[in-house]
């Protein structure tokens, strides 16, 4: 079956990459907001032949891209429009390539009343006409029960170790910010040679809520990595780099799948001694890895 890759709006550099790694057309869309505040998108094709039969692969991260007030809820509804147009047109399989799934983090009850809107969003997804779908380092797996359709959360932890080793560090660890992410920071360390694991212990006050960083900080002239899959506002990650920097580490690397840096975020990472390395996921500065060979092996599956 015939491919064509469909470039969202807000992933139009690694949907890119992806259909050169694939080998197969790529075609943009043409979007805008109405001064009503409608969205708008449409494919940027003249022939709506050029989609029948095809297998679709559209590649739309849901976290803030270019242009002004473009939040995670209106790259939704360009996402839901480009399946359904490409529906409409006659594709015979629709692929959706979600390098970052925005609310993947309400993917339970915490308290009464609420909704679940991690599965939501794969319901409409699937409702839409998603025939697969895939996303890059899913915050909970559990939420794929929700849907009938193949899902996938694919690994970006090797591509990010590569890129690390060809920085040539100097006795490298990785720190765990806390118990939650040892897990995540132990396969990490398997990745880039079997290096040394630290677990720091994150503890709030539960008078005042002030978090503090406590633990083990044996990295005096080592160059410490603290690995995540979303910096949000770098609160936690901030912290474990002021123990690490005030231990005697000589570089604190801050790796983040999705390097949201909401509000403060990147002031916060770079004021308290880090570099920032991200992927592609999210579309910002700090993309230096590329999602684009993961993604292509994956769809080609």
């Amino acid at each position: 079956m015939e491919q064509i890759v469909l470039v969202g709006p807000a992933s139009q550099t690694l949907g890119l990459k992806v259909a050169r790694e694939l080998g197969v057309p790529a075609i943009n869309t043409e979007f805008k907001e109405f001064p009503d505040g409608e969205n708008y998108l449409r494919w940027a094709i003249d022939d709506e032949s050029v989609v029948q039969d095809k297998e679709v692969i559209i590649i739309q991260t849901l976290g803030a891209g270019p242009g002004p007030g473009k939040s995670q809820n209106a790259r939704m509804l360009e996402l839901f429009m480009m399946i359904d147009s490409s529906k409409r047109m006659g594709a015979q399989n629709v692929k959706v390539v979600v390098p970052y799934l925005a609310y993947s983090r309400q993917d339970k009850v915490f308290r009464p009343g609420e909704c679940v809107f991690a599965e939501m969003v794969l319901k409409l997804l699937q409702a839409a006409g998603a025939d697969e779908f895939f996303t890059i380092d899913v915050h909970a797996d559990q939420i794929f029960k929700a849907v009938t359709m193949p899902c996938h959360s694919l690994d970006p932890m090797k591509a990010l170790a590569e890129y690390l080793k060809g920085l040539n560090l100097q006795d490298p660890v990785v720190v765990s910010p806390d118990k939650g992410s040892r897990e995540r920071a132990e396969v990490f360390a398997q990745y880039l040679g079997d290096v040394p694991v630290i677990e720091f212990d994150k503890k709030r006050d539960v008078v005042t809520g002030e978090v503090k960083m406590v633990g083990d900080a044996a990295v005096e002239g080592k160059e410490v990595i603290i690995a995540d899959d979303i910096i949000a506002t770098g609160g936690t990650m901030s912290l474990a780099i002021k123990l690490a920097k005030e231990n005697g580490a000589i570089r604190v690397l801050a790796v983040a799948t999705h390097p949201l840096l909401i509000g403060n975020g990147q002031y916060n990472i770079i004021n308290a001694g880090a570099d920032i390395i991200g992927t592609d996921c999210i579309d910002s500065i700090f993309s230096q890895v590329t999602m684009a060979g993961v993604i292509a092996e994956a769809v080609r599956q």
